[in-house]
């Protein structure tokens, strides 16, 4: 049975892509499982290749750009984001044209998105466009813990505003469904307060009165397992025990802290909602450390192996 293709990109080439891509399709563990086709551009690839390395890129390569500009690394730039956008857009149609199963993405930078007038913040608002999808979450997975956050990247100031009761039910429903393919039926459920203790009967806050419960009890009455509004560390701390299967936050941090405390070599983050799996190491482009071959591509194998299971899960 011929293993399948996946389409890798290489991220921000000024941040740590490159490095942390070769290293994980350079290892048995990913070469045994699937077909590496990977996408960006081959002079920032070249600057990390170790010097022992001659010949031919031991996997499929596209080219996406044509700049020939050096690229300096550990600096965000416009060209950078460039050539981080190309690869996506070019993987993307691999991934709808069926050349390629599933889409795995190194870091980009949202700094050189910015100076490459790209309107999007990340990966997952820019994918939902690129593939026409309306309802997308963006989960965080770690070994078998799967998280979910209902805002994603905007300030702390405007979470208030923008928590919606619509958007926690649409990604709960949606985040349940997709972990259902793992072959649980009955997926329980965390839902997370926005507040300190869950606002203490809105003494703490109102939030999770007039838009959590709500979603709760929407939620509860489509027959989903599913919490009240629980104080954020009490319901993290039940997760990490294995009692839930699943933990809605209300913003970024909520989750990400947590995870980053139980182990960050194991983060994946998840785009569900997409015609294809899309994964992602749950770290940034560590411009502090590109080039100086530090970078763990630990992450980058779990996003690849979640990405192959996942996606031969839905084979069938």
């Amino acid at each position: 049975m011929a293993k399948p293709r996946i389409a890798i990109t290489l991220g921000d080439p000024a941040g740590i892509g490159s490095e942390i891509v070769f290293r994980a399709v350079d290892s048995l563990t990913v070469k045994r499982i699937c077909s590496p086709v990977v996408f960006g551009d081959k002079q920032s690839l070249k600057q990390i290749l170790p010097k022992s390395f001659k010949g031919n890129l031991p996997f499929e390569f596209v080219e996406c750009s044509n700049v020939g500009d050096f690229i300096k690394l550990g600096v965000p730039s416009k060209i950078s984001g460039i050539i981080a956008v190309s690869a996506i857009e070019k993987a993307v149609k691999y991934c709808l044209f069926k050349n390629t199963l599933a889409l795995v993405t190194a870091p980009v930078s949202k700094e050189s998105f910015k100076m490459a007038n790209v309107k999007y913040q990340g990966h997952t608002e820019l994918l939902a466009t690129l593939t026409k999808s309306e309802n997308i979450a963006m989960l965080m997975t770690c070994g078998k813990i799967h998280s979910v956050m209902i805002t994603r990247h905007i300030p702390i100031s405007r979470i208030s505003k923008e928590l919606k009761t619509k958007d926690i039910v649409d990604t709960v429903k949606l985040s349940v469904n997709f972990i259902r393919k793992f072959g649980k039926k009955d997926i329980t459920v965390a839902l997370c307060g926005l507040n300190p203790h869950a606002g203490d009967n809105s003494i703490l806050g109102k939030e999770e009165h007039e838009i959590i419960l709500p979603a709760y009890k929407i939620l509860k009455k489509a027959g989903i397992n599913i919490t009240e509004p629980l104080p954020a560390d009490s319901a993290w701390l039940k997760t990490k025990n294995g009692k839930f299967d699943l933990i809605c936050a209300m913003y970024h941090d909520q989750i990400m802290i947590a995870l980053k405390c139980i182990n960050s070599s194991k983060i994946v983050n998840v785009t569900a909602g997409l015609p294809f799996v899309r994964t992602s190491p749950g770290h940034g482009t560590a411009f502090d450390i590109a080039g100086k071959n530090k970078a763990d591509a630990n992450a980058m194998i779990e996003a690849i192996l979640y990405a192959v299971q996942y996606s031969q899960l839905t084979l069938y």
